[in-house]
């Protein structure tokens, strides 16, 4: 299992962005739509975006723009903007880039070997879950800490890859909205499945062997896959309605669960 480490982080375009008000507005929509904050096949108002964020309607136009070259964001003539809706199908397809991108990653890792610093790290992430699931910790909490935990553990294997390419493509493929990785439609068996699974990959890579670090990561991001499409919770979000300015989508809800 997997989530977005960069959840409300920056894409690589942020660099691009000059102007400040266009950078402050494409930043916060990203961090939106990434959280869930704005939901899959949500319609995003120029007018309501510019009045939550502060700011006017130029840079919130150029952040859609943006938004949109990022595949998060798409425009239908006569309805305007809304957040990209993900079917089954979409994750499956994502999850099929994920398991080659972050496969190879990792297989790299453990060829050229970890630096102290960042095997220090991996080895306190690990021992930090394990505990999480040996002392009895209450569900709601071993989510939340579990997230961190797991996004940390993901990040510090790749960003020692030594392929910057490889890893603007990693980031690229994982920035899709939570509304399709949601942590709290795991149940804590299969936490705990993804915190052996992480054991095993670190003791693959701290051996030196890339080509079963490399396999052992590949089945952990399509058990992750399995978990993920969940059609039975796509009932509609009545807990979390929507602020003004933002519609729900024609069609009903989208048929994945959400956070």
């Amino acid at each position: 299992m997997h989530t977005i480490m960069h959840v409300v982080g920056e894409s690589p375009m942020c660099s691009a962005i000059t102007d400040p008000q266009q950078g402050d507005a494409y930043a916060s929509m990203r961090g939106m739509i990434l959280s869930g904050e704005l939901a899959m096949g949500r319609r995003l108002v120029e007018t309501w975006l510019a009045e939550r964020l502060g700011l006017s309607r130029t840079p919130i136009r150029e952040a859609l723009r943006r938004l949109t070259s990022d595949g998060l964001v798409e425009f239908t003539p006569n309805r305007g903007h809304q957040v990209v809706s993900f079917s089954a199908r979409d994750v499956a397809e994502i999850y099929s880039c994920r398991a080659l991108l972050e496969s190879e990653a990792v297989r790299l890792t453990a060829l050229q070997g970890l630096p102290p610093a960042a095997q220090a790290h991996l080895e306190a992430l690990v021992a930090d879950a394990r505990r999480l699931f040996t002392e009895a910790t209450p569900s709601a909490v071993l989510r939340q800490r579990f997230l961190q935990l797991n996004n940390a553990f993901h990040d510090t294997l790749y960003r020692v890859c030594g392929n910057a390419t490889l890893l603007r493509m990693i980031e690229r493929n994982l920035a899709i909205p939570a509304g399709i990785r949601s942590y709290f439609h795991f149940s804590d068996a299969q936490l705990a499945a993804s915190q052996a699974a992480h054991e095993g990959i670190l003791r693959a890579v701290l051996a030196g062997e890339d080509g079963r670090a490399a396999a052992l990561m590949r089945e952990h991001i399509w058990s992750a896959k399995d978990c993920m499409i969940d059609p039975a919770a796509s009932a509609p979000d009545t807990a979390n309605p929507q602020p003004p300015g933002v519609e729900p989508p024609a069609g009903g809800p989208p048929v994945l669960s959400r956070a």
